[in-house]
């Protein structure tokens, strides 16, 4: 195994655990949250102060935070505008954690002041908003020259859906205080939370799944390049008319090295 096979895994395993992390923290906070009392905060953020004595449920709302900004900050884009995108993204995230938010909710029985809890907002808001950067920036122009016309729809496909489910969060949001029914609907900005998470979610889960393929197709191609002499001395041998392949040259040989 080479050292760009060992890149490669550790490239996709970091996509694969912040998808998967994004969807399956949340939830698991607000089920062991339920568990030990079956109500519901209004964001995660009050999941912070949720027990009187830090335990559990602080541990996992700080340790999601903390592992997806620290995959984020490792995590290195396609070119230098995806990068700091996404490094911005992660420390953003562990601003979050390392900031609570302010005690100014009466339904916080166990709040006490934090640490500059006045940057706990604004560090949620740039999260929020570097997460949607990067989907809609999407690995960039380097990326997608890349890819073929299947894969690229695909990447597409998986920005509008990813994009769909952020705007839908921030839709709910901004019509909040036109409607006294969403306002009464007192989890309303824990939905638009989750809807930023899942939405950027999706954008790591499909953006590895169109790598692998991408991958795939390309070793397929480096195979063929190497193949056609090969191939000529079975035709020989064989005494069979072999149908011509098309050949891979130009710029697309130039990028037949995986995408990492």
């Amino acid at each position: 195994m080479n050292s760009f096979t060992e890149l490669h895994r550790t490239y996709r395993q970091l996509r694969l655990i912040a998808g998967c992390t994004l969807i399956v923290a949340p939830l698991l906070i607000l089920a062991v949250a339920y568990s030990l009392d079956p109500t519901i905060k209004p964001t995660l953020s009050h999941y912070y102060f949720f027990e009187q004595e830090p335990g559990l449920v602080r541990t996992l709302f700080t340790g999601f935070l903390i592992s997806v900004g620290g995959i984020l900050i490792a995590y290195r884009g396609f070119d230098i505008v995806d990068n700091w995108i996404h490094n911005a993204a992660g420390v953003f995230a562990v601003c979050v954690a390392f900031f609570p938010k302010s005690c100014d909710s009466p339904v916080e029985l166990y709040c006490v002041p934090g640490l500059l809890s006045k940057l706990h907002m604004p560090s949620a808001v740039l999260v929020f908003l570097f997460a949607a950067s990067a989907v809609v920036y999407c690995g960039g122009p380097r990326f997608k020259r890349r890819l073929n016309d299947k894969e690229e729809r695909t990447r597409r496909g998986a920005r509008t859906a990813s994009l769909i489910t952020m705007i839908a969060g921030v839709g709910l949001y901004v019509a909040r205080p036109l409607s006294t029914r969403i306002q009464d609907f007192k989890v309303t900005i824990l939905i638009v939370e989750l809807l930023g998470f899942f939405g950027f979610a999706v954008h790591w889960l499909v953006m590895t799944s169109v790598i692998d393929k991408a991958n795939l197709r390309i070793i397929k191609e480096r195979e063929f390049l190497r193949s056609p002499a090969d191939a000529h001395e079975a035709s020989l041998d064989s005494g069979a008319r072999q149908p011509q392949q098309p050949s891979v040259t130009g710029a697309a040989a130039k990028d037949l090295s995986l995408i990492p």
